[in-house]
């Protein structure tokens, strides 16, 4: 039974307010800190500001106090009821879902990946992590993330030893060339390159470490409402150039991974590319949102093959589950993500297992996730990495 509940404003890894709220049982405290997005999709949840969360967080309190913490889907459905709108407006995504995750780690004792109950193995997802950035995250590429992924990676501390190896690595060589411009808000490097002297750069170490290459194009943000602006390369591209180009540059640099290669409201140019790139993964975020409605729309004709899963795009743990569930009955693959502003708090690891995805995006910054994957490692039995196409 939950006999406490308290919230708090604390700091994220970049020193901005945020909140954590701990969950008091008989069996223990809980706690959550929640992350925010530098990127946002507009059809996100909205947060509150940290002090009107404080002013009604009591109202909430009243109302969680006496409840059975194992009944963790009942109180997350409470939370939404409580705010009355389709998005949060009022008591914010980020009051509803440090709540959620506080109260679903009471539920399973701090033990996340158990939260379905369902669990003979566990597969470990392979991360995604941001080595050199751009667009609105801060550097020299309109294109906001050049990834790599460590897919040869024979489990968690291998994956992580190669990300931050790499990463190092292209430092170096970055500072050596004279072409490095400092660190982004996800501890990428910035570089004085455009969007492809940067894939020409990415890809010769890529080749060497062999790892895959993945790109976060966050296309919203390069459109205009007509075409797509890249300052840095100087062209302006309508709808099906950027689908020219887009297939063209993936096709050059054996781009895996192609996240938001268009923009918020572009399902058709989603499918298309979808279709012409099969052995590559078209994901979409500010597609999608972590929006079951959305999801819903694009899977109808298949607008890409993965699925960003971010649980402060929508609320709760329970809603996160029905895109989860769809993302599941149409085949698309589930990459939990963090975001740029995070707080060092690893739910999403656990998740990330929980609902077996094959994929996590992890910056950086983020080593307390990678950390928590490494543990769970040898804490489950019968571990094993997920397999990827």
């Amino acid at each position: 039974m939950i006999e406490n509940v308290k919230i708090y404003p604390v700091f994220n890894l970049w020193g901005k307010r945020t909140l954590e709220i701990k969950v008091f049982t008989e069996n223990g405290i809980y706690s959550a800190s929640v992350p925010a997005g530098t990127s946002r999709g507009e059809n996100e949840a909205k947060e509150v500001s940290v002090p009107r969360a404080l002013k009604i967080f009591p109202e909430i309190r009243k109302n969680l106090i006496g409840l059975d913490e194992k009944e963790w889907e009942k109180l997350d459905r409470l939370l939404i009821k409580l705010d009355g709108t389709q998005d949060f407006r009022d008591i914010g995504v980020n009051t509803a879902l440090a709540a959620s995750v506080a109260v679903a780690r009471a539920a399973m004792n701090n033990e996340l990946w158990r939260l379905d109950g369902r669990k003979l193995h566990a597969d470990f997802p392979f991360p995604v992590s941001n080595v050199i950035g751009g667009g609105k995250h801060g550097g020299g590429c309109d294109w906001q993330e050049f990834l790599i992924i460590p897919h040869r990676a024979k489990n968690p501390f291998q994956a992580a030893r190669t990300i931050i190896d790499f990463w190092t690595s292209i430092g170096e060589e970055l500072k050596k060339k004279k072409l490095l411009a400092g660190r982004n808000l996800e501890n990428a490097w910035m570089g004085r390159l455009d969007n492809l002297r940067t894939l020409d750069f990415l890809s010769r170490f890529a080749s060497d470490w062999d790892v895959r290459i993945g790109v976060d194009f966050a296309a919203s943000s390069l459109w205009n409402g007509k075409k797509y602006v890249y300052k840095g390369m100087g062209k302006k591209l309508g709808p099906e150039k950027q689908i020219d180009f887009i297939k063209e540059v993936a096709e050059k640099y054996r781009i895996y991974y192609l996240e938001d290669p268009f923009h918020e409201n572009d399902f058709k140019s989603f499918s298309v590319l979808t279709k012409e790139l099969q052995d590559s993964l078209v994901t979409g975020d500010d597609l999608y949102c972590t929006n079951p409605k959305r999801l819903a729309l694009g899977t109808r004709s298949r607008a890409g093959s993965g699925v960003i899963i971010k649980p402060n795009q929508i609320g709760t743990l329970y809603q996160t589950k029905q895109v989860i569930d769809i993302a599941r009955r149409k085949g698309m693959f589930l990459i939990p993500s963090h975001r740029s502003e995070e707080t060092g708090d690893n739910w999403l690891a656990d998740l990330a297992i929980n609902w077996e995805a094959p994929l996590i995006k992890i910056g950086l910054s983020d080593i307390p996730k990678f950390n928590r994957l490494i543990e769970l490692w040898d804490d489950i039995a019968n571990s094993r990495m997920a397999e990827l196409p």
